[in-house]
């Protein structure tokens, strides 16, 4: 995980002081950390952070890719988790997924300290019975209905659209 996910944190943002560098560093790592921890206990198969600033500031932004249980036809079941979680059928890798959107609220007893932009999308795993989510998390700039929040959930988006599958 150093390599991988701190290469990128050579240069603290902007508005850090010099001095809590070090202190700064180490909060991102115990966050890292924590999300990887939680993300596998969920059944988490990746986790994608973004690591290196852009324009002087991290973005807090994350997506966790899951399989999940799920039984039946895949029309079925995708026609079902839409009419539960008020979300909507979509294309995505060549067949259908549900894609679902919704802001959560802050949980200080649990850490999270403000509100949060998901969006998550579930797609049936080809020729099994098998599903994975895709589930996008970001506190943007704090506002989850500012135009940068949304900006990041269109780009999340964008990502999906490129989402293909391939035998290896």
């Amino acid at each position: 995980m150093d390599e991988k996910v701190f290469r990128g944190m050579g240069a603290v943002p902007e508005g850090v002081p010099r001095d809590r560098g070090m202190a700064f560093r180490a909060e991102v790592r115990r966050r890292v950390e924590g999300m990887a921890r939680e993300a596998r206990a969920g059944g988490g198969l990746d986790l994608y952070v973004p690591v290196e600033a852009r324009g002087g500031a991290m973005v807090a932004a994350s997506f966790v890719v899951a399989e999940v249980a799920g039984e039946g036809a895949p029309e079925a079941v995708l026609a079902g988790l839409a009419r539960e979680t008020a979300g909507e059928v979509r294309e995505v890798a060549g067949t259908v997924g549900v894609r679902r959107e919704y802001v959560a609220p802050p949980e200080p007893d649990e850490g999270i300290e403000t509100y949060a932009r998901h969006v998550d999308y579930t797609v049936p795993v080809p020729d099994a019975a098998r599903w994975l989510t895709v589930t996008f998390s970001t506190v943007g700039d704090g506002d989850p209905g500012s135009e940068f929040t949304r900006v990041l959930v269109e780009l999340f988006d964008a990502l999906m659209t490129t989402f293909r599958w391939s035998l290896a």
